[in-house]
């Protein structure tokens, strides 16, 4: 007997599962304990693949790694002056129930494809399974591609906003502290390294790591609006929701407002994530 994969590649002789593992698909070389659930090995089953990995994520170590990883309300605040200089608070509200609605019907889209192919590669497998065939090869590629540069440069772009935070932190509390570029560009690779760091040699502990910080992330959302509903200044519900700006010297207030969607863009973005997760 032996296990059909995908892709025309040859079979898997089955002598290495015991007979169990081998019908569904999965190598007696994973334990049982990381083998996931009845629908997890149909799913494997009906995509002709043999597990290889753990699986160490449960649903709330799940949730946690998306809430992280989106970062939605976190990277609101260092992204607000954009939208507040090019749109103002109009075009930021306006334009975030616009891109709420678009993302909406994206991410439907990726969630009806992830139920008919629940695989870790997302996008590129999809692309190979449901372009024409004669251009199969080459636009699962170029998907591939495009989402392994979109992942480096959001990698990048974090360490790059974090950085530039710690060295504000450290200017508001230290007076006598001189800002310098090269600073930041020393506090971007350490975050950097520290990142793949975790993520390559600590992998095992991600998921009790990603539910405390769920934790945080979502008791942090209540200090930092809490003390903004409470302190900050007032504005008449005219100008909060009528009221569109161009500080940014742009053409017209209308391309003003479209790059101030930057802001709410940043907002939802990845939401994909779980897919490169499930399998």
């Amino acid at each position: 007997m032996s296990l059909p994969l995908a892709n025309n590649e040859p079979p898997i002789k089955a002598e290495a599962y015991t007979t169990e593992d081998a019908e569904n698909g999965y190598s007696a070389a994973v334990a049982k304990k990381w083998q996931g659930t009845e629908q997890d090995k149909h799913d494997m089953l009906t995509l002709g693949r043999v597990q290889q990995l753990r699986r160490n994520f449960r649903l709330a170590s799940m949730v946690g790694f998306n809430a992280i990883l989106i970062q939605s309300w976190e990277i609101v605040l260092p992204l607000l002056s954009v939208a507040l200089i090019d749109g103002g608070t109009a075009g930021l509200i306006w334009g975030y129930i616009a891109v709420f609605i678009g993302f909406v019907l994206v991410y439907a889209s990726l969630a009806e494809m992830a139920s008919m192919a629940p695989t870790a590669g997302g996008q590129y497998h999809w692309v190979s399974e449901f372009a024409p065939p004669r251009y199969q090869k080459l636009l699962s590629y170029i998907t591939g591609w495009l989402c392994f540069t979109g992942w480096q440069a959001g990698l990048v772009t974090m360490s790059f906003m974090t950085g530039t935070i710690i060295q504000g932190l450290i200017t508001l509390n230290h007076s006598d502290y001189v800002f310098k570029r090269w600073h930041g560009t020393l506090l971007i690779m350490a975050i950097a390294t520290f990142c793949v760091f975790f993520n390559t040699v600590l992998a095992r502990k991600l998921p009790l790591v990603e539910g405390l910080v769920l934790i945080v992330h979502i008791l942090g959302l209540f200090s930092i609006i809490i003390p903004l509903w409470t302190l900050a200044p007032r504005n008449n519900a005219h100008a909060v929701f009528t009221e569109f700006s161009n500080t940014g010297g742009w053409s017209s207030t209308g391309l003003a407002v479209m790059v101030g969607l930057l802001t709410p863009i940043s907002t939802m973005l990845g939401f994909d994530c779980s897919v490169h997760m499930c399998r």
